[in-house]
């Protein structure tokens, strides 16, 4: 495993959980624990008498380094198109889950896809888990995200080598599709199966996923709802409400600011809200009434939506708020600086081993802080670690 895996990503916070880094891992000893970043399996050798612990990650080629989003500055995201969007035919609803299903149903009968590695939740344990779909039933009968965290990508390679699936979407929050965008442009030829099997990603806008564990602890024990009476979860960004229904037809809806203790940790360093390395985006925000919002972001995700309107399935307008769009670009920027800091941070902390990193130090600090007052000697060159600076 790599080292700067390790220290600039776990030990600081920012797993997204995408799981990418556990599909990638030539050497398969990456996996989860219900933890908020995967682990390391300590494997042992038995020599003789004496048992051995194995430096797995000694000599490796460092897919999860390579395609973990964390560690790399991703490309800039594109808009070609932003549509108000609802699905049509049996089901006309404008629901992101619902119009989903749609461009999903549409895709898989036209053959562009041959599967879908989802978000999706047991609709019997409440457990999110993700989830391969190969046929237009079981599409339809997923529940869809209600963005409870289940690392998504983990499953990838039971999706390409086990399910032999070659056209593959992926449905989930904006860091998974961050993780499968890093895949899809990866060069290594090792990780060519998945850059080719993955054909189509789709991310629901998102402000914060939370671990399962609320389901527990807030509301069976907290609210005294039990877990059989629950069969849907739902999350609105633009009400800050979480809705949680119940088969008897019974509602109870808890303000998010309740559900924000078990927010995923990674989540405080996401700057994505809207789905940039997606090829489609969708969510509430900035669509009227009965509908959600769909960003056209690729060639890729024209060709999906085109297809669902051909078969009837989606219906779209142009009345978007984008005043509401731009106004969620403004929290990206807000959590942009608090990545920058976790950067600083790092940065720093490497700069104690290796001095000739501390004039890079002073120019991020002047950077975040301002340049600092009174006259300071310039040695931007200077390589020793005096702290005269």
């Amino acid at each position: 495993m790599s080292k700067q895996l390790r220290q600039d990503v776990w030990a600081m916070g920012r797993c997204s959980g995408c799981g990418v880094c556990v599909a990638a891992c030539s050497k398969g000893v990456l996996y989860w624990d219900e933890e908020q970043h995967p682990l390391l399996e300590e494997r042992e050798k038995t020599l003789g008498l004496s048992q051995l612990k194995l430096r797995t990650c000694e000599v490796c080629e460092r897919f999860c380094e390579l395609c973990c989003p964390r560690l790399t500055e991703l490309a800039p995201s594109t808009t070609l198109d932003t549509f108000a969007a609802r699905s049509a035919g049996v089901t006309q609803s404008g629901e992101p889950n619902e119009l989903i299903r749609s461009l999903l149903v549409a895709a898989r009968s036209a053959d562009l896809i041959d599967g879908v590695l989802m978000l999706d939740m047991d609709p019997w344990s409440l457990k999110p888990v993700a989830r391969i779909a190969t046929s237009v039933d079981e599409i339809v009968s997923s529940v869809g995200m209600q963005f409870l965290w289940a690392p998504v990508l983990s499953a990838l390679n039971e999706a390409v080598f086990d399910y032999g699936l070659s056209k593959l979407a992926v449905v989930a929050t904006p860091c998974v599709a961050e993780g499968a965008r890093r895949l899809m442009q990866a060069n290594h030829p090792r990780l060519r199966h998945y850059r080719e099997a993955l054909r189509v990603v789709i991310a629901s806008f998102c402000t914060g996923i939370f671990m399962p564990n609320f389901v527990d602890e807030l509301l069976e024990r907290g609210m005294g709802i039990p877990r059989n009476r629950i069969y849907r979860i739902k999350t609105s960004i633009t009400e800050n409400t979480m809705t949680v229904s119940q088969w008897k037809g019974a509602e109870q809806v808890v303000p998010l600011t309740e559900v924000e203790g078990f927010t995923h940790r990674g989540c405080s360093r996401c700057t994505d809200f809207l789905g940039e390395q997606a090829d489609i985006a969708i969510g509430n925000v900035g669509a009227k009434r009965g509908f959600s919002t769909l960003i056209v972001r690729t060639p890729t995700g024209e060709v999906f939506l085109h297809n669902a309107i051909r078969f009837g399935l989606v219906d779209v307008s142009d009345q978007v708020d984008e005043v509401a769009l731009s106004a969620a670009q403004t929290q990206k920027d807000l959590r942009s600086r608090a990545q920058a800091f976790d950067e600083f941070q790092i940065l720093m902390l490497d700069a104690l081993s290796r001095p000739n990193l501390q004039a890079a130090v002073r120019k991020r600090f002047v950077a975040l802080y301002g340049a600092p007052k009174g006259k300071i000697p310039a040695r931007e060159n200077c390589n020793v670690s005096c702290g005269g600076c």
